[in-house]
């Protein structure tokens, strides 16, 4: 038994890369070893909470679980979802980033995510990849206008690119703008817009202080940009071997993959 053990008394896990595997399921030695762990699990992910629950079904989770990287954290209990803590884009700044992106960069694939729907102006190369991995369609809507966004607040804005210089160049372009945003990058195809509050760290301090938790008591698993924030915020930050190596120098330990069971391997070598 490890010193650690009685000190990690909370684990947060990134969803994308990191609980799911490269087919984007939850492996079944990951799910049998989860469901077993005594420990409170948070996901802590940029998806959508309807992108989420099958995950938090699988996994029995009942505490409270981050949607769209710290901009709605909710629970789920008897099949309806509470919001704990609610922080949508400003629908004026909402309305300039999608006006800006799809005038400036209509190459590229760019949708819009409320609290329940995910929608996009049409289907393209990046909806169908996003479909692919989550199984969800978007409602197309062409017609964008600052009373609807009122009445529906977004809570994240997601442009999918496979040319990472383009992503790049859009960033940059957002970030002159000076809103009151956050942008970040998800993997290698995702650039992802969110309240500037809107932070996994500040989730985990949400969470944290609800609990009346230290920070050397959470650990925290995630691979990607996003995440590193996240490795801030807790005592035993692990990163996954997939992780890119600016994401790895944040974290006290790596281990293995997504693909090799990366969250037990960590868990059993650094947390018991």
């Amino acid at each position: 038994m490890r010193e650690g053990i009685m000190m990690i008394k909370h684990i947060f896990l990134d969803m994308d890369n990191t609980l799911l595997n490269s087919q984007g399921n939850i492996s079944i030695q990951t799910l049998h070893f989860l469901q077993k762990t005594a420990l409170p699990i948070t996901l802590v992910s940029a998806r959508a909470p309807m992108e989420m629950d099958f995950a938090i079904k699988d996994l029995a989770l009942r505490n409270a679980q981050v949607s769209f990287n710290g901009g709605l954290i909710f629970e789920k209990k008897q099949n309806k979802k509470t919001s704990v803590f609610s922080l949508p884009l400003e629908c004026t700044d909402t309305y300039k980033l999608l006006k800006l992106v799809t005038v400036d960069y209509p190459q590229v694939s760019v949708s819009w995510y409320t609290r329940n729907t995910w929608y996009a102006r049409k289907v393209d190369k990046g909806t169908l990849y996003e479909s692919e991995l989550t199984g969800f369609q978007p409602e197309l809507l062409d017609n964008i206008s600052v009373e609807a966004l009122k009445s529906e607040p977004v809570y994240k804005i997601m442009i999918i690119s496979f040319a990472n210089e383009t992503l790049k160049n859009i960033a940059e372009k957002i970030n002159e703008l000076s809103l009151n945003i956050c942008v970040k990058f998800s993997g290698h195809n995702y650039l992802e817009i969110t309240g500037s509050n809107a932070t996994k760290n500040n989730a985990i301090a949400y969470i944290q202080a609800s609990q009346n938790l230290k920070q050397e008591e959470l650990a925290a698993f995630g691979d990607g940009q996003n995440d590193i924030e996240m490795f801030k915020a807790v005592g035993t930050p692990i990163a996954m071997e997939n992780a890119a190596n600016n994401v790895k120098k944040y974290a006290k330990f790596i281990t293995l993959s997504n693909d090799r069971d990366g969250i037990v391997y960590g868990i059993k070598k650094y947390l018991l």
